[in-house]
């Protein structure tokens, strides 16, 4: 049992990125293009094992060290529609 609950606290820690999200990602790279950062916010999860079916995630593209665009990414089937949200946006993501 504390071998168990020991697994899940790294893997919570560890900030796991996810089949979904990690798609998404690469989905607003090859839109913004290389030498840009980008990270989006995490799938939706029940606990922190389970990961759920997310289809909307919420992405920044760092170009700068404060100067970042928010994008919304959505998954439509098999692929992933990018729209802008915001230029010059701050820096932060949304909380998961």
């Amino acid at each position: 049992m504390q071998r168990s609950l020991l697994v899940l606290a790294v893997l919570a820690l560890a900030g796991c990125t996810g089949a979904r999200q990690q798609a998404a990602e690469d989905a607003l790279s090859a839109r913004v293009g290389e030498g840009v950062q980008v990270s989006c916010t995490r799938s939706a999860r029940v606990g922190y094992v389970r990961e759920l079916r997310t289809k909307i995630f919420i992405c920044l593209a760092k170009r700068g060290a404060a100067d970042c665009d928010r994008y919304k990414v959505t998954l439509h089937g098999r692929t992933f529609a990018v729209r802008i949200d915001q230029r010059h946006a701050d820096c932060i993501l949304p909380p998961t």
